[in-house]
């Protein structure tokens, strides 16, 4: 437990080091930082893509008779689906219009690639045997290190291998930093759009997919801290928790909207949402109602 919170404060620690990195050298230009957050948020969601991808949830949650691993895997299903989400928009955004990259020195395709190739460097590295592929990976971090480190993160060097609650916690901290990446491009949209002289369709649909993907981000790191509790220290499922009891635990941490929104008589097991995080079908299937509300309109019936 003390290795994975230092890898986690060693992970925020480099995130908010880039966030410094990107504010000294962006002042004065919020347009030119938000498309480096976007860059930044491109390769990340190929990472996630990849992580919480098939394979690994095949190899890292194998137990379908476990009710809590059962329903940790159709979860992690769920959220890989909405994360696909994020991927297209992040690469959208940087191919075509106000904020695409141009004549950058990366293009989209290929920053998807590199977060791609981390990812499957990641996964290698916590692999629960030893493999090939392992050491392998290994090697490239130690020499990578060496020949470029500015490439090579540090915490790149302290992953090992990883238990389920181990990688619930590494998926967490990748969901918070993601969550922080997303809120500081939405502060900066908001500056960048008070320097245009005229008003941008595109841009406030850009502010909208910012915001949804934030409360997104933030859901999907509470579904993971939920996902801990389900483990015991050494890592495995703990007995007697059913599927059905553990997707309604999950249910509830979605973002809901303000009382007067649901009604004064909300219909059988109906939540009403800000967003369904992706794992609308999930909850269905036990028997769950997501309704999800409209952000804007949630606003509009608090201040009537």
């Amino acid at each position: 437990m003390g290795i994975m919170n230092g890898l986690h404060y060693k992970i925020i620690a480099e995130t908010n080091a880039l966030a410094t990195k990107y504010r000294e050298k962006f002042i004065g230009n919020p347009e030119g930082e938000l498309r480096a957050w976007l860059e930044i948020a491109a390769r990340r969601e190929a990472l996630v893509y990849y992580v919480y991808g098939e394979a690994q949830r095949k190899e890292r949650l194998p137990n379908s008779e476990s009710g809590a691993e059962h329903a940790a895997r159709d979860t992690l299903t769920e959220i890989w689906q909405e994360e696909a989400i994020h991927t297209e928009l992040t690469r959208a955004r940087l191919v075509s219009g106000l904020m695409s990259v141009g004549g950058g020195p990366l293009p989209p395709a290929l920053i998807q690639v590199i977060g791609g190739l981390e990812a499957r460097l990641l996964c290698s590295l916590t692999q629960a045997r030893p493999t090939l592929s392992k050491a392998f990976a290994q090697l490239c971090v130690m020499v990578g290190a060496v020949i470029v480190p500015g490439a090579v993160p540090g915490f790149a060097r302290e992953l090992d291998t990883m238990d389920a609650r181990a990688f619930f916690e590494l998926a967490a901290t990748l969901e918070l930093t993601a969550k922080q990446a997303y809120r500081r491009m939405g502060e900066l949209l908001k500056l960048f759009l008070a320097k245009r002289e005229e008003p941008s369709v595109q841009l406030q649909g850009l502010q909208r997919a910012l915001h949804r993907a934030y409360i997104d981000e933030d859901f999907h790191e509470r579904a993971f801290l939920r996902m801990i509790g389900w483990t015991d220290a050494e890592g495995r499922f703990k007995r007697g928790l059913s599927a059905t009891e553990c997707v309604q635990q999950i249910s509830i941490l979605l973002p809901q909207a303000p009382e007067p929104i649901r009604g004064t008589e909300p219909r059988g097991n109906a939540l009403y949402v800000l967003t369904d995080g992706g794992i609308g079908a999930l909850a269905k299937r036990y028997g769950i109602e997501l309704v999800v509300v409209q952000e804007e309109v949630a606003h509009g019936q608090r201040e009537q």
